[in-house]
């Protein structure tokens, strides 16, 4: 079927064979030179497209949808500084490998380095971040594409998804000549009709398939008939199967919230309990770490031990900030510690299991103690919403949330380069693949991307937002202490009232300030669909005596487990 002009066919090419490796949603930012590429994702079946004004935002969107999904999303802007903002999305996927698809439009080879409107030097502009960089030259009426586009697709897919190395972000960008739009003669330019054959291969196949196998397991060196611990966070396992390998060797597994282990058997309380150090009850032979852990400091009084210190990742990402790590493998992590010789069950996990529930109990207690909302009381609270998905902000939010909330499920979190940057487009994205998604966010984490609000559609959600006035996080930190300007340059209080901001941006927004029924709030308004806002005042004197105190009572906890 003859095309209209050159540029529609490339883009039709494209787009259909981005969907038959599995891309069903585009989030797409508006442009002229990328038009052909919007009306080609917007005019086809199978594809969702989402219409996100703010192209950082955008792409930020896009990342919350493939975090969620496991799957690429792609993100599509036109040409100049648009490609510039979704750098700090790209920064954040290749940390954290999300497989990112972003597209830009570009201008055709002749309008390059001659001052043409809206023109950059597009090539290469994300550096070593992305995983593989592509530039598709323009079509033409006289040359078959056909199999040169799909091909260029299929390397895209692959590269995103960790063929060749780490999942992470892919970039392709495409030089259009006008028109963009589906006509021969667009009324300031024109062009010869397309005459060659765009199908794909039949019955709706790839173009080139890509398989990957993950590397199996390795010999875990002096690990055998010992006692060990296995620190979980972020990464690439298979978390079921990772417990029941620990469960065999009768070590006890600490979870971080974004680990998906999160159950009533694995311990969570490790931040109180090692409040004070590692108590001597607990003290581990060997600690194997999988994936990225955080965001605890504390985790450093076991990653310190003296003692053999593993850390398995199957993509080989280099993880040890604090330089402990005696021993890195590139392995499967189930595969590893299913090779180890199992220690006698001297009581070690059990003890571990206990120190838990003793800890859980007394940081509950503490917290019913005092009626004011706190970061830990809502994090707590949020245990008992009938949540879909949990998306918890960088800064205190995901502390909050590491070392209060007890849900079974993995928690979403921009923990690779941990910016407050594009939360609210993240949290959308996410729930444009999981209903009952509800975002736990500070105020600054809100108002720093109030801009992904302006989406369309906009989608279901509700965000739960901490407002103290601003950073609470530099409370605890040396800056309270002995920065001039403290809160001028640090906390940085908005005076902003969320309400009327979350009402500008079409969302249903009410203040809860009891903690009691925040639960309760956020199942009905989850449930009801539509984009809503519940601000909770939170006082930072208040909420930083809260925080003194529970770890007093952790010290009371842990001096009677040593």
């Amino acid at each position: 079927m003859t095309q209209p002009n050159p540029s529609t066919a490339q883009a039709r090419t494209i787009v259909d064979e981005l969907h038959r490796h599995g891309a069903d949603y585009v989030v797409i930012s508006p442009g002229s030179r990328s038009a052909a590429l919007a009306i080609a994702f917007d005019q086809h079946p199978g594809i969702t497209t989402r219409v996100v004004l703010d192209e950082r935002s955008a792409a930020f969107h896009a990342l919350g949808r493939a975090g969620a999904t496991g799957a690429p999303a792609v993100a599509v802007c036109t040409s100049g500084t648009a490609l510039a903002n979704f750098l700090p999305a790209v920064v954040e996927a290749d940390l954290s490998h999300v497989p990112l698809i972003l597209i830009s439009a570009d201008r055709p080879p002749e309008l390059l380095h001659v001052g043409a409107n809206q023109t950059i030097d597009q090539v290469g502009i994300f550096g070593e971040r992305a995983r593989w960089t592509c530039t598709i030259s323009p079509a033409e009426s006289v040359r078959d594409g056909n199999a040169y586009w799909r091909t260029t697709v299929s390397q895209a897919v692959a590269r995103a998804v960790g063929h060749a190395g780490r999942p992470g972000p892919v970039h392709l960008n495409i030089a259009f000549r006008e028109p963009t739009v589906p006509v021969g003669d667009d009324g300031r330019s024109s062009a010869e009709p397309y005459p060659f054959s765009i199908e794909g291969r039949l019955g709706g196949r790839v173009w080139q398939r890509h398989d990957r196998a993950h590397p199996g397991g390795l010999p875990l060196s002096g690990a055998d008939g010992k006692r060990g611990i296995v620190l979980a966070g972020y990464g690439d396992f298979d978390a079921p199967a990772l417990k029941g390998a620990a469960d065999r060797l009768n070590w006890p597994v600490l979870g971080t919230a974004q680990s998906g282990l999160r159950t009533t058997d694995v311990v969570t309380t490790y931040h109180h309990i090692l409040a004070g150090g590692v108590p001597a009850s607990l003290l581990p032979d060997v600690v194997v770490t999988v994936g990225k852990v955080g965001p605890s400091d504390r985790l450093g009084a076991l990653t310190g031990l003296d003692v053999p210190q593993i850390h398995i990742d199957p993509w080989g990402t280099w993880n040890d900030p604090r330089r402990h790590v005696t021993s890195m493998l590139q392995a499967d992590p189930v595969a590893t510690l299913r090779s180890v010789v199992p220690a006698d069950d001297d009581g070690f996990a059990v003890s571990w299991a206990e120190a838990d529930s003793r800890m859980r109990r007394a940081l509950d207690e503490a917290l019913a103690m005092y009626e004011a909302p706190t970061g830990p009381s809502l994090a707590r609270a949020l245990s008992g919403a009938e949540i879909g998905q949990l998306v918890a902000a960088s800064s205190m939010p995901i502390r909050d949330v590491d070392g209060h909330t007890s849900r079974v499920g993995r928690v979403i979190a921009n923990r690779g380069a941990s910016g407050i940057d594009g939360f609210v487009s993240v949290a959308l994205g996410v729930s444009s693949a999981v209903t009952r998604t509800v975002a736990l966010s500070g105020d600054l984490s809100l108002l720093h991307d109030a801009s992904g609000f302006v989406v369309d559609p906009q989608g279901d959600a509700v965000f739960v937002v901490v407002d103290n006035g601003g950073g609470g996080l530099f409370d605890l930190l040396p800056q309270a202490e002995h920065a001039p300007g403290f809160d001028r340059l640090f906390v940085t209080p908005h005076g902003l009232d969320l309400v009327r901001l979350g009402e500008a941006y079409g969302a249903l927004t009410v203040v809860v300030d009891d903690v009691g029924t925040l639960a309760r709030s956020v199942t009905s308004r989850a449930e009801a669909g539509g984009i809503h806002i519940v601000v909770v005042p939170v006082d930072r004197e208040i909420d930083l005596k809260v925080r003194r105190a529970l770890d007093e009572v952790a010290g009371e906890v842990c001096s009677g487990l040593s």
